[in-house]
Protein backbone atom coordinates (compact mmCIF):
# COMPACT_ATOMS: atom_id res chain seq x y z
CA UNK A 1 0.00 0.00 0.00
CA UNK A 2 1.20 3.09 -0.88
CA UNK A 3 -0.76 5.00 1.90
CA UNK A 4 1.36 7.67 4.12
CA UNK A 5 2.78 5.59 7.10
CA UNK A 6 5.71 6.30 8.98
CA UNK A 7 8.18 3.28 8.86
CA UNK A 8 8.12 2.54 5.02
CA UNK A 9 10.44 4.91 4.37
CA UNK A 10 11.78 3.57 0.93
CA UNK A 11 7.52 4.12 -0.26
CA UNK A 12 8.05 7.93 1.46
CA UNK A 13 11.32 8.23 -0.36
CA UNK A 14 10.06 7.20 -3.74
CA UNK A 15 6.63 9.58 -3.04
CA UNK A 16 9.07 12.31 -2.52
CA UNK A 17 11.25 11.07 -5.61
CA UNK A 18 7.85 11.48 -7.42
CA UNK A 19 6.55 14.95 -6.34
CA UNK A 20 10.17 16.62 -7.11
CA UNK A 21 10.61 14.97 -10.55
CA UNK A 22 6.88 16.71 -11.07
CA UNK A 23 8.26 20.11 -9.47
CA UNK A 24 11.20 19.89 -11.91
CA UNK A 25 9.27 19.30 -15.02
CA UNK A 26 5.82 20.78 -14.77
CA UNK A 27 3.58 20.07 -17.19
CA UNK A 28 4.56 16.59 -17.73
CA UNK A 29 2.18 13.29 -18.58
CA UNK A 30 2.88 10.72 -15.56
CA UNK A 31 4.44 8.18 -18.32
CA UNK A 32 7.31 11.43 -18.70
CA UNK A 33 7.50 11.29 -15.04
CA UNK A 34 7.84 7.34 -15.28
CA UNK A 35 10.65 7.96 -17.98
CA UNK A 36 12.55 10.10 -16.44
CA UNK A 37 12.38 8.14 -13.08
CA UNK A 38 12.91 4.87 -14.35
CA UNK A 39 10.15 3.35 -13.57
CA UNK A 40 6.69 2.03 -14.70
CA UNK A 41 3.55 4.51 -15.08
CA UNK A 42 1.26 2.63 -13.44
CA UNK A 43 3.89 2.88 -10.33
CA UNK A 44 3.48 6.84 -11.09
CA UNK A 45 -0.70 6.35 -11.34
CA UNK A 46 -0.91 4.79 -8.61
CA UNK A 47 1.07 6.66 -6.39
CA UNK A 48 -0.86 9.82 -7.23
CA UNK A 49 -3.40 9.17 -4.57
CA UNK A 50 -0.74 8.59 -1.70
CA UNK A 51 1.35 11.85 -3.02
CA UNK A 52 -1.85 13.74 -2.09
CA UNK A 53 -2.42 11.79 1.61
CA UNK A 54 1.18 12.86 2.38
CA UNK A 55 0.79 15.95 1.56
CA UNK A 56 2.38 16.67 -1.68
CA UNK A 57 -0.56 18.10 -3.76
CA UNK A 58 -0.21 18.04 -7.45
CA UNK A 59 -3.23 19.11 -10.02
CA UNK A 60 -3.76 17.31 -13.13
CA UNK A 61 -4.62 19.70 -16.21
CA UNK A 62 -7.30 18.29 -19.12
CA UNK A 63 -4.92 17.15 -20.72
CA UNK A 64 -3.69 14.32 -18.17
CA UNK A 65 -0.25 16.94 -17.66
CA UNK A 66 0.46 16.86 -13.67
CA UNK A 67 1.81 19.97 -11.96
CA UNK A 68 3.03 20.88 -8.58
CA UNK A 69 0.10 22.36 -6.93
CA UNK A 70 1.28 26.07 -6.08
CA UNK A 71 1.97 26.39 -9.65
CA UNK A 72 -1.13 26.66 -12.01
CA UNK A 73 -0.61 25.29 -15.86
CA UNK A 74 -0.50 28.32 -18.25
CA UNK A 75 -4.11 29.85 -19.40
Amino acid sequence: SWRCVMGRKHQINRLEEIYHTVTKNPGRKPGSIARLLGAQRSQVTRALPALEDCGYLLCEDEKGRLWPFEKQPPS
